[in-house]
């Protein structure tokens, strides 16, 4: 069976989905990076456990001008209706498989519960849960990661990894390696009352006036009992792990007026982070090539997620127009919010002289 065929398979059955159970079928609009998407998902259970993640992204119609992208997604438990596709998860859940067609046009994945593919040239995106009571939790926290990456890099606004708050409108980028403190600094700005838009993917976004923007895409955060130790108790919904190797809980933030959430904000200055044995958080100014070096070795999605070409110009976009800073991650938590401050202060000043020491 071709990408494309397999592609066909499930739009087919999602179809089937939707005429056989029409009183649970539920429709939302949502603007990602300010353009419109329309997400279909059949199955009561379904919903419940996806929307929390994409809750903060929900339109009202003022955002979005027009509709970029469709989503079908349905429960497979729920609707009796099940895709005729030959690509099977690896049931340990430590592993996924991509499919993509020779010209790249049509890409499927195959999580653990759930399988997904995206037509690039027509922005359509069809998914299946085959249970939504037995999703994981990265399946619950970041559904359609996947063709939603493909999506975003489509439009020259690609998925980072990278933390990201804003202290009123000014947004700080925050980018290490796995374990270089993104989760612990964003929710210590969050509890610090800065907002939140990701503790570990953004959407880039370079515009031709100059500037540089980030854009939330999930409102969710994976985190440990020494993060929750270290930052304190955080407002929302701790999920558990159901399964052996999910060695860490699930944070959904609530969405609202006067929620922490943020959609998206400028960006004023990149962090590059890295876990420090000093209590206290510091930081010093880096020299432009130096600090491409590191984002492009660390904010870059890998493998079949690698955004190419798109995600590295606009990294170099981003170290050409945003002043970047070595920031070494203290033992104390409630210091770096303060510390993220001065060094926005900093990056306003032309000169961008280095923290006094």
């Amino acid at each position: 069976m071709t990408n494309e065929e397999r592609f066909v398979s499930m739009a087919v059955a999602f179809d089937a989905a939707l005429d056989q159970c029409p009183s649970r079928v539920h429709e939302q609009a949502y603007a990602l990076a300010g353009r419109g998407v329309v997400l279909r998902i059949v199955g009561d259970r379904l919903a419940e456990r996806v929307t929390p993640a994409l809750g903060h992204l929900a339109d009202p119609g003022t955002e979005a001008v027009r509709t970029e992208l469709r989503v079908d997604l349905w429960d497979e438990a729920e609707t009796d209706v099940a895709p005729d596709i030959d690509l099977r998860p690896d049931p340990l859940g430590v592993s996924s498989q991509y499919n993509a067609s020779t010209d790249g046009r049509f890409v499927t994945s195959v999580l653990q519960f759930s399988q997904s593919g995206i037509d690039r040239e027509v922005a359509h995106i069809v998914g299946a849960v085959q249970d939504a009571r037995r999703m994981t939790l990265y399946e619950v926290g970041r559904p359609l990661h996947v063709p939603l990456s493909l999506w975003f890099t489509d439009r020259s606004t690609p998925l980072v990894h990278a933390g990201f708050v804003a202290d009123k409108d000014a947004g700080v980028l925050l980018i290490g390696e796995s374990g270089a403190g993104k989760t612990t600094s964003t929710l210590a700005c969050l509890q610090s009352g800065w907002g939140y838009l990701s503790d570990d993917l953004a959407a880039l976004e370079t515009r031709d006036d100059g500037t540089a923007w980030g854009h939330s895409v999930y409102a969710s955060a994976f985190v440990d009992g020494g993060t929750i130790a270290r930052v304190g108790s955080v407002s929302g919904m701790l999920v558990d792990g159901a399964y052996p190797y999910e060695d860490k809980q699930l944070l959904i933030l609530p969405a609202g007026a006067d929620g922490p959430l943020r959609m998206r904000a400028r960006i004023r200055a990149v962090a590059l982070l890295r876990i420090s044995t000093s209590p206290a958080t510091r930081f010093h100014p880096l020299r432009q090539g130096e600090a491409l070096l590191e984002m492009l070795r660390d904010g870059l999605q890998i493998g079949v997620l690698h955004p190419g070409r798109a995600g590295l110009q606009c990294l170099a976009d981003l170290a050409e127009r945003v002043p970047a800073y070595r920031v070494d991650v203290g033992t104390e938590a409630a210091g770096i919010p303060a510390a993220l401050r001065t060094m926005l202060a900093n990056a306003e000043r032309p000169s961008h002289v280095e923290e006094p020491r």
